[in-house]
């Protein structure tokens, strides 16, 4: 019987590859028999993430420092991807940024930033790959939002509304690109345990404390709990999904 969920063979570009959860998916396309290549706009965070999957003799093809935010760089990027290997088959985007303050504290740059990198730079990215994926007629796009684009509260505010953007955004586009056979949808993890969170928790163990709390499995999620959604949404097990969002966070949003 077919494996519906092997990437045998299949490129897979991880932007944000250097955080956690892009390490855990980049380890699951991998198992899969997927060929990876990672971009951060963090030489360090790129470094960890190859030593460590080479460390589990996980190979990573090419890595590429700069930022989504810039559409120059994805241009170059995308362009030795195609002269040297092949437009990717898969794409997956979990870059992020936010600053946990109200708004009265926030300044307009910090507002800019967030915008920039949580809904710009998702756009510039997702737009040069997938116009080249439209080409081809074939390809995989998944998009890592949050919880923070369904669920609101004090302190996430410009980071809820780039999130609610940016999956308004993945859903147009699947409709849009439908007629090429691309595949447009996302994942919205909720309070997971990465590099993005794990500073501010052992800062504020009540806040962690509450937060798990609130979740019925009473437990924070593990960038492991992304690895089964991102497989399935890169895979054949997924070619009639489209414009969906897969909730990680053990049933929380439904409370």
């Amino acid at each position: 019987m077919k494996d519906i969920f092997s990437l045998e063979g299949r490129l897979a570009l991880l932007a944000g590859g250097g955080g956690d959860i892009s390490i855990a998916v980049a380890r699951g396309f991998a198992e899969k028999g997927a060929r990876l290549i990672l971009c951060d706009s963090s030489t360090e965070h790129l470094e960890k993430a190859r030593s460590v999957l080479g460390s589990e003799g996980i190979a990573v093809l090419e890595t590429f420092v700069g930022s989504i935010t810039d559409p120059d760089f994805i241009r170059s990027m995308a362009d030795e991807i195609d002269r040297r290997f092949s437009t990717p088959d898969i794409l997956f985007n979990s870059a992020a940024i936010t600053y946990r303050k109200p708004v009265s504290e926030m300044s307009a740059q910090e507002w800019k930033n967030i915008v920039d990198v949580n809904l710009n730079g998702a756009y510039y990215l997702i737009r040069e790959f997938g116009l080249r994926m439209c080409e081809r007629r074939s390809g995989k796009i998944i998009q890592v939002l949050s919880t923070g684009a369904y669920r609101f509260g004090a302190n996430f505010v410009a980071y809820g509304a780039t999130k609610a953007a940016a999956s308004a955004l993945i859903k147009g586009l699947a409709i849009e690109w439908a007629p090429c056979n691309i595949h447009v949808n996302g994942i919205a993890p909720s309070a997971t345990v990465t590099n993005f969170t794990r500073d501010y928790y052992a800062q504020y163990p009540e806040k962690m404390e509450a937060t798990r709390n609130n979740h019925p499995y009473k437990r924070l999620g593990t960038p492991e709990d992304c690895v089964g959604a991102a497989i399935y949404l890169a895979s054949d097990a997924s070619d009639f999904v489209n414009g969906d969002v897969i909730i990680i966070d053990s049933g929380k949003t439904v409370k």
